[in-house]
């Protein structure tokens, strides 16, 4: 894509994360029914089976591969807008990159227009968050689709992770006033969970 405004990097991500709710309450769908993607839905016979309602497992199935082949498509667009972006800045006020912790500090005004929503509280050696950079303390201002205009609880990084796994997701971190990103991929590792690190909305009330 050509050169992309903030506003409308902005508008792809928030597309993302409608698709990405999509996804999800059509996958409830063929939950609430016991079946998934590739189960027959004849029986024996070769008759509609009488234990489902065939017509709205098609119409779910339908809308998922459509809309998982529209996410992968704004993905694209995303990174490449993203890459754009980050060209514009490096003509203007300039990103220094860190190749060897995969970590991007940026002193554009536009990130620091971020709040963060959300603190690491643990970091878990050798989890996919420690591995991504991700130090206890750092305030989290963007994850993946989700930043502090639409976040609403920790259910929607939950959301993000569970239709992330083996993705690399963008992570926007501040530290100690600077900017970072770094490139988290949630995976089944030694530990608990995708990730391996305890976050807290900022609003929360620390631990006493």
């Amino acid at each position: 894509m050509g050169n992309v405004t903030r506003e409308e990097l902005l508008q792809l991500m928030k597309d993302k994360e409608n698709l990405e709710k999509d996804i999800v309450a059509l996958s409830e769908v063929l939950k609430s029914q016991g079946v998934g993607m590739d189960e027959p839905l004849v029986d024996d016979e070769g008759y509609p089976r009488a234990d489902i309602d065939v017509y709205q497992v098609r119409h779910a199935r339908h809308g998922i591969r459509t809309k998982t082949t529209d996410l992968k498509e704004i993905m694209k667009k995303i990174e490449a807008g993203l890459a754009n972006i980050h060209a514009q800045a490096r003509q203007g006020v300039g990103i220094e990159t860190d190749i060897s912790n995969g970590l991007t500090l940026s002193n554009v005004t536009s990130e620091k227009e971020r709040s963060p929503f959300a603190r690491v509280l643990v970091v878990c050696p050798g989890s996919p968050a420690a591995d991504a950079g991700i130090q206890q303390n750092d305030l989290i201002t963007q994850f993946g689709s989700v930043d502090n205009s639409n976040f609403s609880s920790l259910k929607s990084i939950s959301d993000v992770v569970e239709h992330s796994k083996d993705k690399p997701l963008a992570v926007w971190l501040l530290r100690d006033d600077q900017h970072l990103k770094v490139e988290l991929t949630p995976r089944t590792w030694s530990g608990q969970g995708l990730l391996g690190f305890k976050i807290r909305p900022v609003s929360a009330q620390p631990d006493r």
